[in-house]
């Protein structure tokens, strides 16, 4: 009984932050392997694969176009006092064009396990961001000379605290989160004392899900979801379908959905667990305009999980 009325409890606390998903322009990096690299979407995530794991990721976006967005990131999630506790760190850094941007954020999540089947997390994140504006680039050209939004031959920076929650449900080999990483909207611009109109960041929520569903003894389908919402901003989603055979290699095919009518990308992915290591890999296919002036974006992501034997990663959670 007393599990019944927890579980309701929790699924009622989904709904509602659902809801306030679907209830603001997108400001925060996306990657095609999100998937593998939840704990950056929500802090709940934390320790939810049962082992201490250490991500490196770099994505490269629209190859051969000038500027384009580049993504580093780096962190680390373990289990810590049992299965009780999440702890999370990550760094991460993204460029575009003149604009460099440093984040770092920490995860912690309480872990309350409902049943053998079943468990729940509830995750808080602190960040800190840096962001630097080098208007002194030689490469800047100025279209429109007093625009109150540019500092002419300045170089300028910045820095932001900021706090997010998440949720994250499991039950046997399905899972669902929801979640907002950053809470307090903060100016972003820098410009002249005199300007009206300055760029503000604004809350970003996420919805995700997704599961294990055994077709043999070998194979493995593997359905995934990430839904953005951001207010102003067309709705995205991407959808993915992988096949994971014997545990070890998983390749799959994702769609972006993007603001525009065809979608943003059609994506393909592969990534290759040997014990400790992991290697994936991702290219994207742009659907929209920018396909004429783009190669496409690739990601490769190495994951290091902390453990001696094989047989750790029988647990489905390792997959989650």
């Amino acid at each position: 009984m007393l599990k019944l009325i927890l579980n309701k409890i929790i699924l009622t606390l989904i709904v509602v932050v659902s809801m306030s998903v679907l209830g603001t322009a997108q400001q925060e990096s996306h990657f095609t392997q999100f998937m593998y690299n939840k704990l950056t979407l929500n802090p709940a995530y934390a320790g939810v694969r049962g082992i201490p794991s250490l991500t490196a990721l770099y994505r490269k976006q629209w190859v051969g176009f000038d500027g384009a967005p580049t993504s580093k990131l780096i962190s680390l999630d373990a289990p810590i006092f049992g299965d009780k506790v999440g702890f999370g760190l990550t760094i991460s850094n993204r460029s575009i064009g003149i604009m460099n941007d440093w984040n770092g954020n920490m995860a912690y999540s309480y872990h309350v396990k409902i049943s053998d089947k079943s468990s729940f997390r509830v995750g808080l994140q602190g960040s800190m961001r840096f962001q630097g504006i080098d208007f002194a680039d030689p490469g800047v050209f100025i279209q429109e000379q007093g625009d109150q939004s540019i500092m002419e031959d300045e170089t300028s920076n910045d820095y932001f605290i900021n706090f997010g929650a998440g949720l994250y449900y499991t039950y046997d080999q399905f899972y669902v989160g929801v979640s907002v990483p950053n809470f307090l909207p903060s100016e972003i611009g820098f410009v002249n004392p005199q300007a009206t109109d300055i760029a503000k960041t604004t809350q970003h929520y996420y919805l995700m899900t997704g599961a294990m569903i055994p077709m043999s003894d070998k194979i493995n389908l593997k359905p995934a979801l990430l839904a953005k919402y951001v207010q102003n901003a067309p709705f995205d989603m991407d959808i993915n379908l992988s096949l994971v055979y014997d545990l070890r290699m998983t390749v799959g095919l994702s769609y972006r959905l993007g603001g525009t009518g065809s979608g943003d990308s059609v994506d393909l992915l592969a990534m290759y667990q040997a014990n400790q290591i992991g290697i994936g890999v991702a290219y994207d296919y742009s659907l929209s305009d920018i396909n004429e002036q783009t190669n496409g974006s690739f990601e490769v992501l190495v994951r290091y999980d902390f453990v001696k034997e094989r047989e750790d990663m029988a647990n489905p959670r390792f997959f989650y």
